[in-house]
Formats: C-alpha cells, structure tokens, sequence
C-alpha cells in the first residue's frame, strides 16, 4: 500500500534530475538509481552521513557514505562507494561497486528513458542488485550473499527466511526539472522509494557543479543491521 500511494504521487511529478549521486552509489534521486547517468566525460563526487543506533548496545554511531562516479562517454557511469562508521575502521561496510547503462528510449518524453544497472558488494556475505529504471519507475534484482548474515542495498528484509527479498520496487521522481544549460542556482524535491523505505528530500544544486541535499525516510526493516536515525545529509561536485 506504501508503495502505490507513493507511486501514484509520483506519476504528477517531472523527473529529470541533475547529475547527483544517490546514498549507495549511483547517479539517481535519494536512495534509488534514477534513468539518468553521469554526463560524459565528467567525474562526479558525493558524501552523506547518517546516524544509526546500534543494535544491542544501543548506542549512537554515524556512516559517512562516500561516493565516486565517472563517466568515460555518454550513456555510461561506473562508480565506487564506501562507508565509513565513525566508531573505528573494524566495523566500516566493505565498498559497493556499481555501473548504470542508457538504453535507447522507447518513445519520446521522460517516461520513455530506460537505464539498467547492478550495484555489486565486495563483502561475500551481502547481496548484489540488479536494477533497470523506466523514467524513474523500476526493479530490482537481489542475488548472491549469505541468509542470515548478509543484507542487500535495496529492497526490503524478509525476517522469516533472515536475507533480502529477491525482487524488488524502485520508485524516484524529482521537481521541478534543471534544464541542460541552465544557470544560476535551483532547488529540487525529491521522493523515493527504493523496496524498503520511502525517503522525501531537497537537492539544491548550481550550475557550478555543486549541490547540497537533505532528506528524511520512513522507518527501515533492517533494525537487525543498522537501526537508521531518519535524517539524511549530503554535499556533492561534478567536474
């Protein structure tokens, strides 16, 4: 029910984003991979930062989520990201590595774009994503890691069987659209829902290269894990 409330506000809402990098990696909205990929020939950067309580202890400890991209020519990016968790280095999440391609489009319009994509993770015990993205709207594969010690990056958790659901929905949209060429400094809204929490957030971004986003979620399923504060910080660049 979450999820077709949220797809149906996001069918009223235009969803070209400017080049930003999403928490786990690739180019997108928040949380979820969008259609679009880095421009050509461009590097893109990013870090966000959230805080999480941690399970048994219940401490306080924050990730600092790390985010490289590069597109070699048009259509393609391949990128890599890594956490860091402020308690020590012991407990960091091993790096993800991700590729977005752009498929021809089917038609004319937003709506049309497709992009598939995987974000894969170098820890053995977690779960890779495949992915593809029509204008915004998509699914999502998750496959390999280990039930009851590994998680995945999209997607929710199945309790019963201890690993990531196989399949499933990525939702983004993002408004108003930044225009190719436009000058001067714009601010978008942005809302997702990447088949485990729905996230809602403001990108504002120059036409210098850089950007400054904020972003709160809904409560995630992964409390086992990472039992996520709702608030979401991040700055990024493009050269």
């Amino acid at each position: 029910m979450r999820a077709l409330l949220l797809a149906v506000a996001l069918i009223s809402m235009q969803t070209t984003l400017h080049a930003g990098l999403t928490v786990q990696g690739p180019s997108g909205f928040i949380q979820v991979p969008s259609h679009k990929t880095v421009d050509a020939k461009e590097i893109e950067l990013a870090v966000h930062t959230r805080m999480y309580k941690v399970p048994v202890t219940g401490k306080d400890s924050s990730l600092s989520h790390m985010a490289f991209a590069f597109s070699p020519f048009r259509d393609f990016e391949f990128g890599f990201q890594k956490a860091i968790d402020s308690r020590n280095t012991a407990n960091d999440p091993d790096p993800l590595i991700n590729f977005k391609v752009r498929l021809p489009a089917i038609g004319s319009g937003e709506l049309t774009e497709i992009a598939f994509g995987g974000v894969f993770d170098t820890n053995p015990n977690n779960y890779h994503t495949l992915y593809f993205s029509i204008g915004g709207f998509g699914l999502g594969w998750n496959f390999g890691g280990n039930p009851w010690s590994g998680m995945a990056n999209y997607g929710g958790y199945n309790s019963k069987k201890h690993e990531p659901q196989s399949v499933c929905l990525l939702i983004g949209a993002a408004y108003p659209e930044r225009l190719p060429g436009e000058r001067g400094y714009r601010g978008q809204f942005l809302l997702d829902y990447n088949g485990d929490v729905v996230s809602a957030g403001w990108r504002y971004s120059s036409h210098r290269g850089f950007w400054v986003d904020a972003a709160v979620h809904s409560k995630s399923n992964y409390t086992d894990f990472y039992d996520y504060r709702p608030l979401i910080l991040g700055l990024g660049a493009n050269f």
